[in-house]
């Protein structure tokens, strides 16, 4: 296609500039063969007019005797003939032939002039005619005719020189930019116009090359738009498949309570079976509602931290002051399964972050600690300008479990009993407040036990 479009312009130029070359070229040549003998003819004839009359004037003013050599001059100077009649004599100087009828077809066509003289030293009239022959101007135009089949073959030759030369240096930006304008319309702006010119053509080459640049930052800015468009749409996409699969199995962590909760109070207020006795299952319907209650918080605070216009209040924490407050107080809870605390490795940390949220993260990541170590365990906090870890002794992670602990409502313990575990949105909302702050964590299994660590950076 490019060769095509090639060969169309450079050969509309190169016929359209010969044509014009050749037709402009033989118009001239006719013009100079038709206007020169022309111009030559009218100029000799003025010429020879004015000198036939200052012959006749110099002859009014000589002698007879002297005529003759005059006239004889007269010839050679003018290529003239001149006839000199009187007093019966009839003398001829010059080419006899010009004054002959019928001899124009040797001799080209003639200017004649007649004027009537007398000497100074006779009163005796003189008829003197001169006559001067054009055959130069035919041959001139013979010439011209001669010459006209080289001179169009030069015509030709040089025509096609010069339309090639004209060609190759107009269509070749011509050809340039055609290129650009196609790579253009395909969006392609990986290119550059190198036309150094300085006429309109140049002027055009800069636009185009202007123009690229703009379009190429405004799409490149497009593409960026585009990409973190398409981010924002499958992130937009995960959280609400998120948000589907929470609340899908919420709805089912309370179903069991309600429905246990129900049976509890129907059996209660109908007196059935052991249930009659009220002051008995008072309280484990007490606990129930506790459990429910908990959970409903848990499910308010992923409510809160995911909804669109949540916005963090960041300031200044010293994390080491946030950690022993809340070491003391889970102490008693610690105390009662035999938990020893440890917090000899605590450095000064302070940290741009929200501080009930991230208070939120050590407290609920020291409950599961303590909740879900054995009686008798340790759990050791320690605290880096780099990063806090949380490890409690005694307990490991079943490897089943790993990929899906900071999924909603996950429980490693396989009984997902609510008296050992928890409501299973613990570390579900540790990472969404950690990914809110822009901070990682990570969960392992220890040499010792399980530890979880928060990384500032």
């Amino acid at each position: 296609m490019r060769k095509k479009i090639k060969s169309s312009i450079f050969a509309k130029m190169f016929l359209s500039i010969g044509a014009i070359l050749i037709i402009t070229s033989l118009l001239i040549y006719g013009i100079v063969m038709f206007v020169t003998p022309q111009s030559y003819k009218a100029e000799a004839n003025r010429n020879f007019s004015k000198n036939a009359e200052q012959l006749a004037e110099a002859l009014q003013k000589a002698a007879r005797d002297e005529a003759e050599k005059i006239i004889t001059a007269f010839c050679l100077e003018n290529n003239a003939t001149v006839s000199l009649q009187g007093e019966g004599e009839s003398l001829t100087f010059g080419k006899i032939d010009v004054l002959q009828k019928g001899s124009t077809e040797n001799v080209g066509a003639t200017q004649t002039v007649s004027s009537v003289i007398r000497f100074i030293d006779s009163d005796t009239p003189y008829s003197l005619m001169m006559a001067q022959g054009m055959k130069g101007v035919n041959e001139m135009a013979a010439v011209f005719k001669r010459l006209l089949p080289w001179i169009f073959l030069l015509i030709v030759l040089i025509s096609i020189i010069g339309s090639f030369l004209c060609s190759r240096i107009l269509a070749r930006p011509v050809l340039q930019i055609s290129r650009i304008s196609k790579r253009m319309s395909e969006l392609d702006m990986t290119w550059h116009c190198d036309v150094n010119r300085t006429d309109e053509l140049g002027v055009l080459a800069k636009s185009l090359n202007t123009m690229a640049e703009k379009l190429n930052g405004t799409m490149s800015e497009l593409e960026g738009a585009n990409y973190q468009l398409q981010e924002d749409i499958k992130k937009e996409k995960e959280q609400e498949r998120q948000r589907r699969t929470f609340f899908a199995a919420v709805s089912h962590e309370l179903k069991t309570p309600i429905t246990i909760l129900k049976g509890q109070v129907e059996s209660m207020i109908y007196g059935i079976g052991d249930y009659k006795n009220k002051e008995k299952y008072l309280p484990l319907t007490l606990e129930t509602i506790e459990r429910m209650e908990n959970l409903v918080k848990e499910i308010l605070t992923v409510s809160r931290l995911t909804s669109d216009d949540f916005r963090l209040v960041k300031q200044s924490v010293n994390i080491r002051l946030s950690v022993c407050e809340l070491m003391d107080v889970y102490a008693p809870l610690a105390q009662k399964k035999n938990i020893r605390l440890d917090s000899s490795a605590l450095c000064d940390v302070v940290i741009q972050v929200d501080r009930k949220l991230f208070e939120k993260v050590i407290s609920n990541v020291l409950n599961n600690a303590i909740k879900y170590s054995p009686d008798g365990a340790e759990v050791k906090v320690e605290l880096t300008a780099e990063a806090l870890l949380i490890e409690n002794t005694g307990v490991h992670i079943p490897e089943d479990y790993q990929e899906n602990l900071f999924a909603p409502l996950t429980r490693v313990e396989a009984s997902r009993n609510t008296h050992t575990g928890g409501s299973g949105l613990g570390l579900y909302i540790v990472k969404t407040i950690l990914d809110l702050h822009g901070l990682s964590c990570t969960i392992q299994n220890s040499a010792h036990g399980v530890c979880f660590t928060v990384y500032f950076k």
